[in-house]
């Protein structure tokens, strides 16, 4: 019909034609810009069960708790949040062997009544986690052996019990609360080997903060019965609340039994390092003062500054603790690792000990020599030996080897030197040098996994083909 009319209307109406129809038909060639916008929605997943950690329902969940049961052929189910706000549950599952996806729009309240019915359901369904109980009999008889042999004691004389009837009532009381609490307050509760580590660790060395604070607080001159109450109140207190702390810090901080481990071992060398600057320092050291009464006078010898010295000494104690946090975090210590970290501590206080005995050096220098050969070995030991995965036993072994190379060499030294024409350096560097050897042949057995020593091997070789032959008339060396 269009070329109907173009035939018969040439000349008038082709151009009246155009003009009506042209503007559509161009519409057809050239898209409209509003025609090519897509429109984009975009949803975020959540947790269906935020407290429990459930991000979406899977068919193993969904049978287990019986869920969805109008839905064939479940596959999983998600929860999104929309742009605009709305909360939608989408539903996955199949028909005919294709994917099949329901979407519920839920309102606030129907999704806070989804999650309570879910969580409830998932409570009587699913079995409690199994609690971890390992670590509590240690845990429970630790803090007994420490009611019996201080808490026990220590809680008649800090409260001045004076009736030796009320004491022993008093002794055995603190004694027995020292058992049933922590067996009353781990029952229904996980207590792991780290916990039982770091509550003991801070159960103890909590009766020596105690004491110093004790001090700091009371302020009295050394030696009267006030004092004495004091620190034994402290230690008391502090032990009472290290335990606690000890154990708290496990759930807070999750560390592994090797980090907990050098969280003690660097605790413990940052309050003998607090102890050695204190000296250093002078508040720890001596000075003499004349006492005067109606009945005479005398002298008496007494620390410049106690408190000063006890909270320097307290203050090194918390530096090293962080400073095991802030190591551990750097390097995966295991147990037998910090066990090789407490031998080479050691080794180096002695070692500055031995140097300070041969230079003849006065009581500052002695210490400081200490001080310094304690921290250049904790470098050592942390940089130049690392972290090996060495378990406990493996650590006990080079601390067994520390030992016993000192005490082989101190008796191989007795036999040999005089003591009483000797000077006492000669003693302690072969002391110091047996250790050592200990320590580092038992550490390189144990690192490189084998049950013997490479040193005792090459001599055991070089040997190979000697014969040993005693007879009457002495002693015969055949090869």
């Amino acid at each position: 019909m269009f070329t109907t009319l173009l035939r018969r209307g040439r000349g008038f109406h082709a151009p009246l034609i155009v003009l009506l129809f042209g503007p559509a038909f161009l519409g057809f060639l050239v898209p409209c810009p509003a025609s090519g916008q897509q429109v984009v929605e975009r949803e975020r997943q959540t947790w269906i069960l935020p407290d429990a950690e459930v991000l979406e329902i899977s068919r193993d969940l969904r049978d287990r708790l019986g869920l969805f049961p109008d839905i064939r052929d479940f596959q999983v189910a998600r929860l999104f949040f929309t742009a605009d706000g709305a909360t939608v549950l989408e539903i996955e599952a199949r028909e005919d062997g294709r994917l099949v996806r329901e979407r519920r729009v839920l309102d606030s309240e129907e999704l806070e009544a989804f999650r309570d019915s879910l969580a409830l359901q998932m409570a009587d369904a699913l079995p409690s986690p199994r609690l971890t109980r390992e670590g509590r009999g240690g845990l429970v008889l630790g803090q007994t052996l420490l009611g019996l042999g201080y808490h026990g004691w220590a809680v008649p004389v800090a409260l001045d019990v004076n009736s030796p009837r009320s004491a022993v009532a008093a002794y055995l009381i603190a004694a027995g609360a020292s058992f049933y609490l922590p067996y009353r307050l781990t029952r229904d509760r996980s207590v792991t080997e780290v916990h039982r580590t770091l509550s003991l660790y801070g159960g103890t060395r909590g009766i020596a903060s105690g004491f110093l604070l004790g001090d700091i607080v009371l302020g009295e001159p050394e030696g009267g019965d006030q004092t004495r109450r004091a620190r034994l109140g402290g230690g008391l207190a502090v032990s009472a609340a290290g335990s606690t702390l000890g154990f708290m810090a496990v759930d807070w901080l999750q560390p592994s039994e090797g980090q907990a481990e050098l969280w003690g071992a660097m605790g413990d060398a940052g309050l003998a390092a607090g102890a050695a600057v204190a000296y250093l320092v002078g508040p720890y050291q001596s000075r003499t003062i004349v006492i005067e009464d109606p009945w005479g006078s005398w002298e008496e010898s007494r620390r410049r500054n106690r408190r000063a010295g006890h909270a320097i000494t307290l203050a090194g104690q918390g530096l090293g603790l962080a400073g095991g946090v802030w190591l551990a975090s750097r390097q995966d210590y295991e147990t037998g690792d910090v066990s090789v970290l407490r031998s080479a501590i050691v080794l180096g206080v002695q070692t500055g000990a031995t140097v300070a005995s041969l230079a003849e050096a006065e009581d500052e220098g002695a210490v400081a020599m200490m001080l310094a050969g304690g921290l250049a070995t904790l470098a050592l030991a942390d940089r130049g030996l690392g972290p090996r995965g060495l378990g406990t036993g493996e650590g006990l072994l080079v601390n067994a080897g520390h030992v016993a190379g000192s005490a082989v060499a101190l008796g191989i030294t007795y036999l040999l030197v005089d003591p009483s024409n000797s000077r006492e350096s000669i003693f302690l560097t072969s002391s110091t040098l047996g250790g050592w050897a200990g320590a580092v042949l038992v550490w390189r057995a144990v690192r490189d996994g084998e049950n013997r020593f490479p040193a005792v091997d090459r001599v055991s070789r070089a040997l190979d083909g000697w014969h040993v032959t005693m007879h009457p008339g002495g002693v015969s060396f055949q090869f």
